[in-house]
């Protein structure tokens, strides 16, 4: 197990990753992040619960689709603070997200 500022800067490298690619995908594929993922796990391990963490900079927010998305869902599911976007695959990693982020103390990557 890693301490805190270890994973948080690890997610901060994957997060950059996963969001240069949301931001300019150049192939119809998505990006694998397993790593931020299990580093998700980790950090939510080690810290509160995820529902303690859901007041903070970073929030949980939706896209709205036009016909239903992956996992037939009418939005897409958002991490949102200020400018910066981050599209998940369900609300619920949204949400483990957002805990993840507020626990970190993760800054804004600006952008859209």
């Amino acid at each position: 197990m890693h301490d805190a500022e270890t994973i948080c800067k690890r997610a901060l490298a994957e997060l950059l990753f996963l969001l240069e690619h949301q931001r300019q995908p150049k192939v119809r594929e998505r990006r694998d992040w397993s790593l931020l993922r299990s580093l998700i796990r980790e950090g939510l391990a080690a810290g509160p619960r995820p529902d303690q963490l859901q007041e903070g900079p970073w929030q949980v927010g939706q896209r709205p689709l036009r016909r239903p998305g992956r996992n037939g869902l009418r939005f897409v599911p958002l991490v949102t603070r200020g400018k910066t976007e981050i599209m998940m695959p369900t609300p619920e990693e949204a949400e483990d997200l957002v805990a993840f982020l507020n626990w970190c103390g993760m800054p804004e990557f600006g952008g859209r």
